[in-house]
């Protein structure tokens, strides 16, 4: 019973949603409506962990009755299942006293988990995780932890497998191709309120886990056995929070059943055809699940129990960031992250009001035009076909700064140098090196620069300007005649050196100053 025997959850798809958008939040830029996003999340997440701490103290309740009426049978299973449930506390406690500190760490002593302040803050989950350890030991803890539930489930390939995906704390491979910790993905430069949900979305598991494991020890004992005196409704949700678009699903089941009669299930004045129920999400908002089991007695008569719940809609949300910096430049290929959490990247579609775009395997190019900004469209394919608005984001567009020319020389180890002019250079190095170059001053930016020509302004002994023009990026011959016989201390200027970028624009680049030496 539970969601865990699904190949493939939205639980679990839920936890590669949380990792796209962190993926994202790596952007140079997080809005304070991302981080707000966050908040929403955790507090899903919280109310989800309360209905599973619900659902447990139901079952070990169930567990002590079959106790009571069976003490040499039960009590083995019984003592397993309370084994988990102080393991589950230790793990959940640990994890607890990490975001209480980290929280303090940012917001001071009186910091509160679920009202963070400085939910920005990119520093104060690595230095209380990270630089003391701690991290390490929480996955370490994490995986003995996991390893300790497959001993009591690994009967079960199903149960089993749901172990091995939900405590997977492999090296995880981001949107370019790069590969980090999965304690590097919660804490390494992450936004506090981020590393917060995750380590609350990690709390969950354990609740979850517990509910699973638990339940599978006391589906052990041989329930024929007993006289079962307490029959409950539950409503077993595999994700409790929907974005609008999407769809809940649940399972309504008896907490003890007979497989050989089929349950008649009412929800929200609606009878269901099996026991799962699904429904549409067609506005954002929390919207109850209420209804009756009815299940025939063996005397003829009917049984009737009801059961409550509820689950949440909220509004997608599109997640669009430059990968270079917060603009766009003109007549280049700026590439764009975007994601939509819980849309497969191949069902979300990409527009654009100014400028050409491609997809790429890693994402989107944008070379937009200059002269206005960009407005970058975002939709999606819905789970049920239909394609939906997601958002937009606005970026400004700038001309691509001018470059810097400089001579382009090997040093007495062979390695490439830029000799930017007002210094003594080696006249040796000099004579010795590749001729002109055009590059910009931004680490930031990799565009490649052509240099069509420049003219060298060398003096006489009269002191009149004599100008040599190369057509190309190459000193020539005459000019590096000229530069070998002159002494130390004379000095000549390279001037009107004209480059050209991606965009096809054609610049003059300052002069340089040249000393030999």
């Amino acid at each position: 019973m539970g969601a865990a025997n699904c190949p493939e959850t939205p639980r679990q798809k839920m936890i590669g949603m949380m990792y796209l958008v962190l993926t994202a939040m790596l952007a140079l830029n997080v809005s304070a409506d991302v981080l707000n996003g966050f908040t929403l999340v955790h507090a899903s997440l919280n109310e989800s962990k309360s209905t599973t701490e619900m659902q447990n103290t139901i079952l070990y309740g169930q567990f002590e009755d079959l106790k009571s009426q069976n003490p040499g049978r039960v009590g083995e299973w019984l003592e397993k299942a309370n084994a988990v449930k102080a393991k589950t506390a230790e793990m959940y406690q640990m994890i607890e006293d990490l975001k209480v500190d980290i929280v303090k760490q940012a917001d001071g002593d009186d910091g509160d988990v679920n009202n963070i302040k400085s939910k920005s803050n990119l520093d104060a989950g690595g230095q209380v995780a990270l630089v003391t350890g701690r991290a390490k030991k929480m996955k370490e803890a994490i995986e003995l932890y996991r390893d300790e539930m497959l001993k009591y489930v690994g009967k079960d390939s199903a149960k089993a497998n749901y172990l091995n995906r939900t405590y997977n704390t492999g090296m995880i491979t981001k949107e370019n191709g790069d590969k980090i910790s999965w304690e590097g993905a919660i804490f390494e430069s992450m936004p506090v309120v981020a590393s917060i949900t995750l380590l609350t979305k990690v709390q969950a598991d354990l609740k979850h886990t517990e509910l699973e494991v638990v339940n599978y020890l006391k589906n052990q004992i041989d329930a024929g056995d007993f006289r079962v005196n307490k029959i409950e409704g539950l409503v077993i949700s595999e994700s409790n929070y929907v974005t609008r678009g999407g769809r809940y699903s649940a399972k309504i089941v008896l907490a003890a059943q007979d497989s050989t009669k089929k349950p008649t299930i009412t929800v929200n004045g609606k009878q269901l055809d099996g026991n799962e129920y699904i429904v549409q999400a067609g506005s954002v908002g929390t919207f109850p699940v209420k209804g009756t089991i009815r299940l025939p007695r063996p005397d003829g008569s009917t049984a009737e129990y009801g059961f409550e719940s509820s689950y949440i809609v909220g509004e997608p949300t599109a997640i669009i960031s430059a990968d270079m910096m917060n603009v766009l430049y003109a007549g280049i290929q700026n590439p764009i992250s975007v994601s939509v959490p819980g849309i497969p990247a191949q069902n979300i579609n990409v527009s654009v009001n100014n400028g050409a775009l491609t997809r790429t395997a890693k994402g989107w190019n944008i070379n937009p035009r200059v002269g206005q900004d960009c407005n970058i469209s975002v939709s999606a394919k819905m789970a049920d076909g239909r394609v939906q608005t997601i958002g937009s984001k606005p970026f400004r567009v700038k001309p691509l700064p001018p470059p810097i020319a400089y001579i382009e020389f090997r040093d007495d180890k062979g390695h490439l140098q830029q000799y930017k002019g007002s210094k003594p250079f080696p006249k040796a190095q000099l004579v010795g090196s590749n001729g002109i170059r055009a590059a910009l001053d931004d680490a930031d930016l990799d565009v490649r620069y052509q240099v069509l020509g420049f003219d060298v302004n060398f003096f006489d002994s009269m002191g009149n300007t004599i100008v040599e023009t190369s057509n190309n990026n190459s000193f020539s011959a005459k000019q590096m005649a000229t530069m070998r016989q002159m002494p130390r201390g004379r000095k000549f200027f390279i001037s009107r050196v004209r480059a050209k970028g991606p965009d096809g624009i054609e610049r003059i680049l300052p002069p340089i100053e040249v000393i030999v030496n």
